[in-house]
């Protein structure tokens, strides 16, 4: 018998101003991860955030194993909240 895998998410946020990053944070666990996010000021402009959001290793359509997940560059808390969002349904 086969031991089941259990993937879980993995949460990533990169802050740049000016072409530096200013802060960034990674975790597997979606309660961290949005406390986290919270604290990015997003006065504090101009901002951009990168997001991303894996899944982990599935099956594609090729047969192959693979890595998916979802990502974006955001410069706006509601544009960032709203991928979120739609990431971790």
């Amino acid at each position: 018998m086969q031991a089941k895998m259990k993937n879980k998410s993995n949460f990533l946020f990169k802050v740049v101003k000016n072409g530096k990053m200013i802060q960034r944070y990674q975790t597997r666990s979606k309660r961290k991860f949005y406390n986290r996010a919270r604290t990015i000021n997003w006065e504090n402009s101009p901002l951009k955030a990168y997001l991303r959001v894996s899944y982990g290793m599935k099956i594609s359509n090729l047969g192959k194993m693979e890595s998916f997940w979802n990502d974006g560059h955001y410069e706006a808390k509601e544009d960032f909240w709203g991928a979120l969002k739609d990431f971790t349904e």
